[in-house]
């Protein structure tokens, strides 16, 4: 089980490498589907279909291969140990029902926040760097079917896979989750060091969800929550108050 770990790691961290140094699996792909259209929709479903191969597939299939699949729906005993061995005390699932309606009340609020804000002429934060910004209605279906490719996808790989692959070979989760969230940060270092910062300090709070919840469906619904807002609603709001600006 330590050598097949072992080798899935590793080979996890050289697709990853080859990705950085040069074109990745996931661009790949998205080239493959765009062809030579030049419709950013289509440019949108690509990335989401090179994303759900590169982080989504690859993980279901490294899960498969060690037998673990259960991950998927209870959070592994080595990521257990990791959460005690940080002092992470467990949300039970009365709790994260109750605090649903907070959660959403706290994401339209701070939406409702970003708008007057906007509408006021301030900027907020460093703007997400991605050609997958919708434009238009059309660009924000693609959008957002990216945006849950991207949210299921690496949550798979970032925040299950490469610890649990990580806790089997060091004998380490924690050791694990550091990786991991150094990995996410640096796979978003096309953001520049400001985005790559707040993406840092997400997925800092994504797994600290994980482990303190066992949820891998909450991280996913968040992630694709994150990226929903950053490819959708705020260039929405942004150009509608530019506009209204614009207008006097």
């Amino acid at each position: 089980m330590v050598m097949l770990a072992g080798a899935l790691l590793i080979a996890a961290l050289a697709m990853l490498a080859h990705g950085w140094r040069r074109r990745s699996l996931a661009a790949r792909i998205a080239g493959a589907v765009r062809g030579g259209s030049r419709s950013r929709p289509r440019a949108s479903l690509g990335w989401a279909a090179g994303i759900a191969t590169m982080y989504g597939a690859t993980s279901l299939a490294a899960l498969a291969l060690l037998g673990r699949l259960d991950a998927l729906a209870a959070l592994p005993q080595e990521l257990r140990q990791a959460r005690d061995a940080l002092g992470i005390a467990p949300i039970p699932i009365s709790a994260i029902r109750d605090l649903a309606l907070p959660i959403a009340g706290g994401f339209v609020g701070g939406v409702l926040l970003v708008a007057l804000l906007l509408r006021r002429g301030w900027r907020i934060g460093p703007r997400y760097r991605s050609p997958a910004i919708a434009g238009t209605p059309a660009e924000a279906g693609a959008a957002l079917m990216l945006a849950v490719a991207a949210g299921v996808s690496e949550e798979l790989f970032f925040r299950l896979l490469v610890p649990l692959l990580a806790a089997l070979v060091f004998g380490n989760g924690v050791a694990g989750c550091v990786l991991a969230w150094a990995l996410f940060a640096l796979a978003h270092r096309y953001q520049g060091r400001g985005g790559m910062a707040a993406v840092a300090l997400v997925g800092a709070a994504l797994a600290w969800i994980y482990l303190a919840t066992g949820l891998l469906w909450l991280v996913i619904a968040l992630h694709v929550l994150v990226d929903a807002n950053s490819l959708v609603v705020r260039p929405w709001l942004e150009r509608r108050f530019s506009r209204k600006r614009d207008q006097r």
